[in-house]
């Protein structure tokens, strides 16, 4: 399946895990043209496929994505404002499928994570995160303000005042800082990034597709909905949810003392 795609390499193993590899390390797989069309043919192929249960986003060699690509951009074409807010819209129209994807999402963040390489790791519902990671909203290195959603995702990740200072300063931090303020889901060893990926994937792929779905897309409003708002989300996800195939055959074993479909504590939390 991979042929298809030019800066990235895509699979889906057996189990319905996609793996989503930006595969340009002579740029530190920074957002290259090819590469934003190649983020564009994997949404299409995920959302056109319900055996995806869920998705990992890495990167190859020493960098998950240095963000935009700094080279293109002395283009005074490019540079032209009018140019520029619309290739930022183009790029919002994947960027909202990324977010919105009915399915879980994972970044194992295997290196650098600047920029949009950032903003690429904070779509995520989970950023795993090698020992050699670092992190940047480096745009104010050469004057830009944050773009690919950074001003929503990254207060909503660590909070107002740290993200106006991650954000003023556009200073790296490593993965253990990133991890104090709660940005990450776990650090390990560099050998030991995707199979703890790999694995986390497993479990959740053994989850309702349709609920995991239903429930992100419901939590992702959560922000900036009032109660009232996400009472409605809830009565209508759950009114929903009680018909599929899933739930009823759940509900079955649940009542015939069978084994649950979906058990995470007995899958074994310790080793997230």
């Amino acid at each position: 399946m991979s042929e298809t795609f030019t800066d990235a390499i895509f699979e889906i193993d057996d189990n319905g895990i996609a793996t989503f590899t930006m595969n340009r390390p002579d740029v530190l797989n920074a957002l290259t043209d090819g590469l934003k069309d190649d983020f564009i043919r994997m949404l299409d192929t995920v959302q056109s496929n319900d055996d995806v249960n869920v998705l990992i986003l890495t990167g190859t060699e020493r960098a998950f994505s240095a963000g935009g690509n700094v080279k293109g951009m002395g283009d005074p074409t490019r540079a032209q404002p009018t140019r520029a807010r619309s290739r930022l819209m183009r790029m919002h129209e994947w960027l909202v499928r990324l977010h919105n994807l009915d399915c879980p999402v994972i970044a194992a963040v295997n290196g650098l994570a600047f920029g949009g390489g950032l903003a690429l790791a904070l779509q995520a519902d989970f950023v795993l995160a090698s020992e050699r990671a670092s992190f940047s909203s480096v745009f104010g290195r050469i004057g830009l303000v944050p773009d690919m959603a950074v001003f929503y995702s990254l207060p909503r990740a660590v909070g107002m005042q740290k993200a106006k200072e991650l954000m003023y300063t556009a200073r790296s931090m490593d993965a253990q800082e990133a991890n104090d303020m709660g940005l990450l889901y776990g650090i390990y060893p560099a050998d030991d990034l995707m199979p703890a990926a790999r694995a986390l994937a497993a479990r959740l792929a053994q989850g309702s597709k349709e609920a995991i779905g239903m429930t992100k897309k419901i939590v992702n409003r959560s922000f900036q909905s009032d109660y009232a708002t996400m009472a409605e989300l809830e009565a209508d996800g759950q009114a929903i949810m009680a018909t599929t195939d899933y739930h009823k055959e759940a509900v079955r074993r649940f009542q015939n003392k069978e084994p649950a479909l979906y058990n995470w504590d007995k899958m074994g939390a310790s080793d997230n």
